[in-house]
């Protein structure tokens, strides 16, 4: 239960200064004016000025400095919340980011378009894109990916399905709909995160879960964009309880849900496999917990699949989005130095590119995999590694590939730290800089760099994927 004593009271006064911020957020950035409108909006569009980009990376630092401060605060045992406090803060700070237009990813109208693919036409949103039902009312909203067929799993395309028959036509109640998807995916994320950090200190179990429930990136993701990646986090947080509790059958099944929901949670698996293949005490068991895997994997998999038909048309779908779009990635600048240095960028050259960046990270993953049989190594540590390494070799970064890392960064080590773990640190300096990175391909280019790309790519590249190494390598250094 909590305890109001003074230290509370400057928690609760950290709170309704986030709340401001919030709210401030919804103010500037409303949905209902907006909801409907074509084109879709953005922060450049909805904030068209350099002094107004200016505003907006100033209220970030300040959500992220507060939500610093209260973390010190519990994590020192200066204020000792109940779990009941952190989730309905978490809850209250939502209140307004329905409200709020998805100002950084716009994937949330696709979300109801695609489910409409199955609820109003029956038909499989792998295989027909909304541009293949021109008279539906919401097809002008699907902007530059009108012609793309769904590049998530048959578990989020049943949820989407499912509610969009109840919202049918209403695009608003559509929108609130999804976006409450994700509030409560990231509030069920902050309740597993809690329990599995039951044996650790009560302060590490208390800011820790904190560092999730209130993460200002989080919260503009999960719930101002309303991106599905939460509820893949949900199922893999399960699957770590199950692996806690030795039990290798749940723990893959969990893992190939989160798969089933969007396909990247196929990554961590292979790690938790080995994992589990080294802990089984001889061949016998080993036969039966992956032989039972393989047979009950395979049934929930055409089970999943059942409605939409073959999985064969999201594999595709896959493959062409891996290897074409590129944009603010590593691999971008290099094909923008080239473009300047007067190589043509066809596609065909930009697929190599592709391929080529993507031999190390299998090789990272080789590693990782020898690790796990070898040394033993944490499987979550394999996987927060083999994500972060996914963000950066990826030929088109999205701002909420810097989630991926966070929750395995999270729960790799309960002990109790007078200071933040590097890796830790460096995927909260990741989670900032990405969110801050939109002022610099937008704003910044706009405004100061005549439109340039590759000045802006030069810029933000280093910002985005090596700052925040550096700022955790110096403050870990000078904690130590």
């Amino acid at each position: 239960m909590t305890k109001f004593t003074p230290k509370l009271t400057s928690l609760i006064l950290l709170t309704l200064a986030s709340l401001l911020g919030y709210w401030l957020i919804w103010s500037w950035f409303p949905l209902r004016p907006y909801f409907n409108t074509v084109p879709l909006q953005d922060v450049n569009s909805l904030a068209p000025s350099l002094l107004a980009g200016l505003g907006y990376g100033l209220l970030l630092l300040a959500l992220f400095g507060l939500y610093w401060l209260a973390f010190r605060a519990v994590q020192d045992g200066l204020a000792k919340p109940s779990f009941l406090f952190l989730l309905g803060t978490a809850a209250l700070f939502a209140i307004p980011l329905l409200q709020t237009y998805p100002i950084n990813a716009n994937d949330l109208y696709r979300y109801v378009i695609r489910g409409r693919v199955s609820s109003v036409y029956g038909q499989s949103p792998y295989a027909m894109p909304p541009d293949a039902f021109p008279d539906d009312p919401f097809l002008p909203l699907a902007g530059e990916w009108a012609d793309a067929t769904s590049p998530y799993g048959p578990l989020w395309e049943l949820l989407a399905a499912g509610t969009t028959a109840v919202t049918q036509n209403n695009l608003w109640a559509g929108l609130l709909a999804f976006k409450l998807v994700g509030l409560l995916a990231h509030l069920a994320c902050g309740w597993l995160i809690w329990r599995l950090l039951a044996r650790a200190a009560a302060a590490t179990q208390r800011s820790f879960t904190l560092l999730w429930l209130w993460n200002p990136a989080l919260l503009l993701m999960f719930v101002v964009d309303g991106h599905n990646d939460v509820l893949m986090m949900v199922w893999q947080l399960v699957a770590i309880w199950w692996w806690r509790q030795k039990r290798p059958l749940l723990t893959l099944l969990f893992l190939l849900l989160g798969a089933l929901t969007k396909p990247i949670g196929l990554l961590p698996l292979p790690f938790f496999a080995v994992a589990i293949w080294r802990e089984l005490e001889n061949g016998t068991a080993r036969l039966r917990v992956f032989g039972l895997g393989m047979m009950l994997g395979g049934t929930v998999v055409f089970l999943s699949f059942l409605p939409f038909g073959s999985p064969l048309d999201l594999l595709a779908r896959l493959v062409r989005e891996s290897s074409g779009a590129p944009g603010f990635s590593p691999s971008t600048l290099l094909l923008l130095i080239l473009g300047e240095l007067g190589q043509p960028l066809t596609p065909e050259f930009i697929a190599s590119v592709a391929s080529w960046a993507r031999l190390p990270y299998v090789l990272l993953g080789l590693w990782l995999l020898w690790l796990g049989w070898r040394y033993g190594r944490s499987p979550l540590k394999a996987a927060a590694d083999f994500l972060a390494a996914y963000t950066v070799q990826a030929l088109s970064f999205r701002l909420w590939y810097s989630t991926w890392p966070f929750l395995w960064l999270l729960l790799e080590d309960e002990q109790a730290h007078a200071h933040v773990p590097f890796r830790l640190q460096a995927g909260l300096w990741f989670l900032l800089n990405v969110q801050l990175s939109v002022l610099i391909y937008g704003h910044l280019r706009v405004y100061l760099l005549g439109g340039s790309q590759l000045a802006a790519h030069l810029i933000g590249i280093p910002f985005v994927f090596l700052l925040p190494l550096l700022i955790s390598f110096f403050t870990s250094r000078r904690a130590a």
